[in-house]
């Protein structure tokens, strides 16, 4: 993402019906990098990390969850797919990251977020907004390119 962006995560237990134990939001640093505290953690227990964008899709960290050791857990979703659950992301400039498009936040890249994507580009909106999806500050073509590839290759969200 060009600008610093807000990212909600949550951590959920590993077993079903993956309550939430803790959730926090925090600020992409320019490298996507984000430090953030889960004081509901405990160590040796395994916990998933679901990310939230304001116009991605909710991304699930990979099967069987994650564990605290020393009050600390390191994760980082770019070095593979496999550390997405379900391997749902995507190969950007040689990082993995999540699929972005999901304007409407109902789980899927779908006709419904690409007319909202194209109204906003037809209508030269800017600012920071759900739509633009690239980040930049206009809803453009780009975005609408985002947005309708992602609808083609049917991404929504993958989950447990």
């Amino acid at each position: 993402s060009p600008m610093q962006d807000t990212i909600t995560v949550y951590l959920r237990n590993a077993g079903s019906p993956y309550a939430i134990v803790d959730v926090t939001k925090g600020n992409l640093s320019p490298s996507g990098t984000v430090s953030l505290n889960f004081p509901n953690a405990v160590n040796g227990v395994n916990y998933y990390i679901v990310v939230k964008h304001r116009n991605s899709v909710e991304t699930w960290s990979k099967a069987g969850g994650e564990m605290f050791s020393s009050g600390a857990l390191n994760f980082d979703f770019t070095t593979a797919a496999s550390q997405a659950y379900g391997s749902n992301m995507v190969l950007v400039g040689g990082e993995y990251s999540i699929f972005t498009g999901d304007v409407n936040d109902d789980d899927i890249v779908d006709a419904a977020d690409v007319s909202l994507i194209d109204n906003d580009a037809f209508n030269f909106v800017s600012g920071y907004v759900v739509t633009d999806l690239n980040c930049d500050g206009s809803v453009d073509g780009t975005d609408a390119t985002f947005g309708d590839n992602n609808a083609f290759n049917f991404v929504g969200i993958v989950r447990p």
